[in-house]
Order: structure tokens, then sequence, then C-alpha cells
């Protein structure tokens, strides 16, 4: 009986701990986003683009669509980690948003659109980096056409109320120029 009562408290301890430690490395708070079981990407990231060819993009209630062209050598490098670092955030009523990316082929934001992922800032006044995996997105048909092709392929930001029932308020949210990662193996 007393052997059951020690082990009982063994397991409770090393489940406490186990929780604990999990807890404390749960990544970095800096980067936000999705926990998931895919492959880590590497930690440098691929070579993308020079500043001049993609620039950042500002969101804001007036204005929440924007995109940005991506260069064809950053299509071809197999990168299929996009890493979104939102760098300002103006939001003093602290209204829920999202932002949804995709891709859009051609030089227009208003063509067909695959999407690649969204994701949502918390707490909604705070600056973050986001990871999103876009290798589906980048087997898609258009996009897979596109790149063969050497057509011109565009990332489209589109920022969103998650309550769409209340008005806009004040909100601008500047994004970096985007990131390319490998997937490590």
């Amino acid at each position: 009986m007393r052997r059951i009562e020690v082990a009982r408290l063994f397991l409770t301890a090393l489940t406490m701990w186990a929780l604990c430690f999990s807890g404390a490395n749960c990544g970095s708070t800096k980067v936000q986003g999705p926990q998931t079981r895919e492959p880590k990407a590497a930690e440098s990231p691929a070579p993308t683009t020079s500043p001049a060819t993609v620039a950042a993009a500002t969101l804001t209630a007036e204005h929440p669509i924007r995109s940005v062209p991506i260069a064809a050598n950053v299509l071809k490098s197999g990168a299929e980690v996009l890493e979104v670092a939102i760098t300002k955030v103006v939001n003093p009523s602290q209204t829920s948003v999202s932002v949804l990316v995709s891709f859009s082929v051609g030089e227009k934001a208003e063509a067909e659109q695959t999407s690649v992922g969204s994701f949502s800032l918390y707490p909604p006044d705070q600056p973050g980096k986001f990871l999103l995996n876009a290798k589906t997105a980048l087997r898609e048909g258009a996009v897979t056409d596109a790149i063969a092709k050497g057509k011109a392929v565009r990332l489209v930001f589109e920022m969103k109320r998650i309550d769409e029932s209340r008005a806009w308020t004040a909100v601008e949210l500047t994004i970096a120029e985007p990131a390319w990662r490998a997937v490590e193996n």
C-alpha cells in the first residue's frame, strides 16, 4: 500500500515538472504563430530579394489590402516557409484584426488568389513575427504554372476585423520585407 502512494506521489511530481518544463520552453515571446509538427525552418533565411525589389507594406482601415512582388529567384529557391514581421502597430482601440496572406498571379492583387495562411496579433497592439507554411500554396496549379513560365507572382496581405460586426477604428500595421526560409529535413 505504501509503495502505491509513493508511486502516485512520484508520478504527480514528474507530471508537474514536465508541465512546467514544457511551458517554459514554448519558444520566443516575440514570435507568434501556431505550433505545428511540421519540419522546422532553417535558422538562417534563404537568400531573398534586395530591398529595392520588395518593399514593406502598410495596412490601414482605409487601405486594408496591399501586395508586393516576389522575385522569381525566391520562388525557385525551394524556400517554403514565409516569415512575416509586423514591425509597427498603431491600434489604440485594440481592435482585434487578422491578416490573410495569399499569392496572386499577374501584376494586380485583384487577380485570382491562392491562400497561404493567416495570423492574428495578440495582444492586438503589439508587433510580432509570424511563420506561414507556403508549401501547399506554392504547389497550387496557377502558382506552379506562373513560376515555370516566369510570370509575375505577388504576395497579397489583407487585414480584416475579427469581429466584422464592429466598425473599423484607427488601425495601422507595417509589414517588413517578407523573408523566405528553406525547410530542414
